[in-house]
């Protein structure tokens, strides 16, 4: 007989992008492998994108949603649907009027929900995920009155920064260390997505994310062409992270003209065109580029997959803690991977022993131009093979991180 956790999330479809991939892969991968799971999580509220097609084949039975007093929240029931990424970023000063973050209020509605259910439902543990931390407050009072075991999920730090890092007041920067000690204490398990936030929340037990196994297999090989095309994913607005790329295609048109020329970006995910238009005009770059913008995630493959090799971005300047999702999309596409990133970072650890991933920094332009020249050479002459799903890529997919939970909810319960 299967048994039940309930998963507390802020962020879940319909709401898109990065931060839902993880709780939607738990609440679809692991009732095979024993657990029914519950999502309890917010109602609609003003976000920067949406993808409501995640939620087409879910079972909404099982998708519990409470009201919330938050900012996003409120803006909803005042009309607001879409905010920019530079409202958010704006907002954080005003972030900061709240504790532990934004969505704290959220969390007495959601505590009062999560009484009903675990009434209801006589859960056999609880799963809360954080950003927010405002999540594992509901999970931690929901722990203390029902005594069930609970799991403290850290995708991130505390913020996407740290502690010290992410309020200006000293007084609350104590109290968040407080109720991390406190979280630490009260928890049966804390897991993390990756080695950096692990050893900043402690006892945590790693457990990456993965591609989602369900679109995995739309990975194509790329059909017959004479371009040699260079795939982008995600969200760029960062000139910090495309303009390395950028110097990178203007040492290869400077030394090899013939190789440029041969040369395609594709990109997918939002972005400025103008803006990027703009970046290629600055530094003299004449390139054949194909801007298809956002799209649904199963399209996503489809497009990308006319790509020979990827390139992805990190910012060296904060950016070490970072292992972005689209990692494990470009690893199960079997593409060849080119990452500017600080060697110390989370992305460069994970691909130090793949050979077909090559992460740089400014000081190894050279190799990395070389490293771009040799699969041109490879794809003209016809000896250009990758293979999806690899053995290695498999490691990672959202079945295996499913497995993994379970493995751990299966010890502690």
């Amino acid at each position: 007989m299967s048994r039940k956790v309930l998963l507390i999330c802020y962020y879940f479809p319909p709401l898109g992008l990065g931060g839902v991939g993880r709780p939607l892969n738990l609440f679809k991968k692991l009732p095979d492998y024993g657990w029914d799971c519950h999502i309890l999580t917010v109602k609609p509220v003003a976000y920067r994108a949406y993808e409501p097609e995640l939620l087409d084949t879910l079972d909404k039975s099982r998708i519990h949603r409470s009201g919330s007093h938050d900012p996003q929240r409120l803006l909803y029931l005042l009309g607001v649907r879409q905010v920019k990424a530079a409202t958010i970023s704006k907002g954080r000063s005003v972030s900061e009027k709240f504790f532990p973050d934004s969505k704290v209020g959220w969390v007495k509605p959601a505590i009062r929900l999560g009484r009903r259910l675990c009434k209801k439902h006589r859960y056999d543990l609880l799963l809360s995920t954080s950003p927010p931390i405002s999540s594992h407050l509901v999970g931690l009072q929901l722990k203390k009155e029902f005594q069930i075991p609970w799991i403290a999920d850290f995708r991130d730090y505390w913020t996407a920064h740290k502690i010290e890092d992410s309020y200006s007041d000293a007084e609350a920067v104590s109290r968040a260390k407080r109720l991390l000690d406190s979280i630490g204490q009260e928890t049966t398990a804390i897991t993390a997505v990756n080695g950096t936030v692990a050893d900043y929340c402690g006892k945590a037990k790693v457990i990456t994310n993965g591609y989602d196994s369900d679109l995995a297999n739309d990975w194509k090989s790329p059909p017959g062409t004479d371009r040699f095309t260079i795939g982008l994913l995600g969200h760029q607005h960062d000139t910090r992270e495309i303009e390395p790329l950028l110097k990178l295609l203007c040492a290869l048109r400077d030394h090899n003209p013939k190789q440029f020329n041969s040369i395609r970006l594709l990109q997918v995910g939002q972005m400025d065109e103008g803006w990027f238009r703009q970046l290629l005009c600055d530094h003299g770059l004449e390139l054949d580029t194909d801007l298809r913008g956002r799209q649904g995630r199963r399209d996503t493959i489809r497009i990308l997959s006319q790509s020979h090799l990827f390139y992805m971005g990190v910012p060296t300047e904060g950016g070490d803690v970072f292992l972005p999702g689209r990692t494990f999309d470009f690893l199960a596409s079997g593409r060849p991977l080119l990452v500017y990133a600080s060697p110390q970072s989370e992305i460069s650890r994970f691909f130090a022993n793949i050979d077909r991933a090559f992460c740089f920094e400014d000081g190894q332009m050279d190799q990395a131009v070389a490293f771009i020249r040799d699969r041109i050479v490879s794809f003209h002459d016809g000896d250009y093979v990758f293979e999806p799903l690899s053995e290695f890529a498999r490691r990672y997919s959202s079945d295996a991180m499913a497995r993994k939970f379970a493995s751990l909810m299966d010890r502690i319960s």
